[in-house]
């Protein structure tokens, strides 16, 4: 078994350079398949505008002219404009008022050109009035002006007139004296239609959000639900009862086990999907309300980005699997774990956050701006898509190039002071296990007394000399490079009272024993990991107790 799996990481090392590259390949494919496909929907993008057409209007006057001498004139309808029209009044619900009083200003003139309009006058066979929309959300106004020539009427729409209107497509007719005018059968629908744009009050907005979000909220509760089993059921008690940081269950997914550290990858791959998530919903519930199409929303590329997230966490879990995790850095896990590299800062992940952070907001407020009108989710540019490939493959870089960082499993005390006054020859130290240890010679260590609110004493400080270092167990992963485990020995410590040198032991044993001694251990490259008693790490078990050679 054990030369299984032996045989199996040399293969996977083998392997790893062409597998990184085929991951490397996969997020740019993807980001160019994005770039096709927002360039493509880009272009299929443009207004429409609507022309008048004046087809059918010779022969309607000529037919006019022909009969004038032996029917009556009918009068009848040929355009409308505008075709398009914009009201600044505020569309709300109709569960949601919407005060329109600062609007009273607001106006439209309508025109519509025809055919034998009547002079306007008392008499109620002559009595004009123009609609817009269907029952029971219909603009009627009798604010008409007819032209000399009788072919065109001016219909002005006042603010109280226009708030019945919902945004969309409605039909306009004309009624003279109470009758429906005459339509030519040639002029297209549309021909006889008008689109009302017109924004959406903020109570709107929040109330779609408000639900979007809810519905969210319901998905995350279900795994959050979900993380919190799984955290209960894995944890072992020797850990649910020592005082180590306690996580929440969102917490709990961004955990890298391995290292006690946030993930960035994961918490990148949580970011983009709770994003998607919300930004679907949002406009699926807020078009189909507001604008009452109700069907499936594109993702306009978005799904490229949501694979290259995808991708990102894979080819991030190989890279840590067979090229070495990072540092676990500080005791407890932190939010700045997704900047740092074992306690040290590194660029690639910082410029990795960045720019999620300015899309994933971007995204949102261009959402909520444009979704009374849109049609699919904001269209991503191309560069944006080439920017997050090259970003993803920056991060994945870093974690190849870089070299695994330092991990404390466990730290064992020599058995007992007072057997150095018993047997002299005994020598008192502490034995460090763990993974990627530097070799003695390249590693630094410092100790430190904690008080009970577990703040450093930094009087107490000591950094242990490269003398009073050795190395117990060689990494056979890495030979000449790394350790697994490293023994400090007390004797001879520059830092220690000459006089009370076994009282200081005695005390030493104390505060260890009472998890009040920190413990950072730092390699050569500057990566660290911190080890107080409190942190051990999570779903391992304590491992059993080192024998000292």
């Amino acid at each position: 078994m054990r030369l299984f799996k032996i045989s199996w990481k040399r293969i996977s090392k083998r392997y790893y350079y062409p597998l990184l590259s085929l991951g490397l390949a996969c997020i740019l494919l993807l980001t160019s398949v994005g770039l096709g496909e927002a360039q493509q929907n880009s272009s299929t993008i443009a207004p429409t505008n609507t022309n008048s057409n004046q087809t059918g209007t010779t022969t309607s006057i000529q037919q006019t002219s022909n009969e004038t001498l032996t029917i009556p004139r009918v009068t009848s309808i040929r355009s409308i404009s505008p075709k398009e029209f914009y009201i600044s009044i505020p569309q709300s619900l109709p569960f949601v008022q919407q005060d329109i009083r600062r609007y009273k200003q607001e106006k439209l003139n309508l025109v519509v050109t025809g055919d034998n309009f009547p002079k306007p006058d008392n008499l109620l066979r002559n009595k004009i009035e123009v609609k817009i929309g269907n029952p029971p959300d219909i603009a009627t106004t009798t604010n008409v002006k007819v032209t000399e020539d009788r072919r065109a009427i001016f219909a002005t729409f006042s603010s109280e007139q226009l708030k019945k209107l919902s945004r969309g497509t409605h039909p306009v007719s004309v009624e003279v004296g109470g009758n429906a005018t005459n339509i030519d059968p040639q002029l297209p629908d549309d021909r006889l239609q008008v689109m009302v744009m017109r924004p959406v009050s903020g109570l709107t907005t929040f109330l779609m959000f408000a639900i979007a979000a809810f519905i969210t909220l319901i998905l995350v509760v279900i795994i959050y639900a979900l993380a919190t089993q799984s955290k209960q059921a894995h944890l072992p008690s020797l850990l649910k009862e020592s005082k180590r940081k306690n996580l929440n269950s969102l917490e709990w997914l961004l955990l890298d086990r391995q290292t006690n550290t946030f993930s960035l990858a994961r918490a990148q791959f949580i970011w983009w999907l709770t994003i998607i998530v919300f930004g679907y919903l949002f406009l699926f519930i807020g078009r189909g309300s507001i604008q009452g199409v109700w069907e499936f929303i594109p993702l306009s590329g978005f799904g490229y980005t949501f694979l290259i997230s995808l991708v990102t966490l894979v080819t991030a879990q190989a890279t840590s699997t067979i090229r070495g995790s990072k540092g676990s850095g500080e005791v407890n896990p932190a939010w700045s774990d997704l900047v740092v590299h074992g306690g040290v800062v590194a660029l690639e992940r910082v410029q990795q956050v960045v720019w999620n952070l300015i899309i994933g907001i971007a995204f949102i407020v261009i959402l909520l701006v444009t979704y009374t009108t849109a049609s699919s989710l904001p269209t991503i540019p191309s560069e944006i898509l080439v920017l997050m490939g090259i970003s993803a493959g920056g991060y994945i870089g870093g974690k190849a190039v870089r070299k695994p960082g330092p991990n404390i499993s466990q730290v064992v005390l020599w058995d007992n002071p007072e057997d150095l006054i018993t047997n002299p020859d005994l020598t008192p130290h502490l034995t460090l296990a763990g993974e990627h240890f530097s070799q003695a010679g390249g590693v630094i260590v410092q100790m430190v007394y904690l008080d009970e609110y577990k703040n450093e004493k930094q009087e107490t400080r000591i950094e242990i000399k490269q003398d009073n270092i050795c190395t117990l167990e060689p990494d056979p992963e890495h030979p000449g490079e790394f350790c697994r485990k490293l023994q400090i020995n007390f004797s001879g410590l520059n830092a220690l009272p000459e006089d009370d040198w076994l009282e200081w032991l005695q005390v030493f044993s104390e505060n260890f024993t009472a998890q009040r001694v920190k413990i950072t251990l730092i390699n050569a490259d500057g990566q660290r990991a911190v080890w107080d008693g409190s942190n051990p790490v999570p779903e391992r078990r304590k491992a059993p107790s080192l024998q000292s050679t």
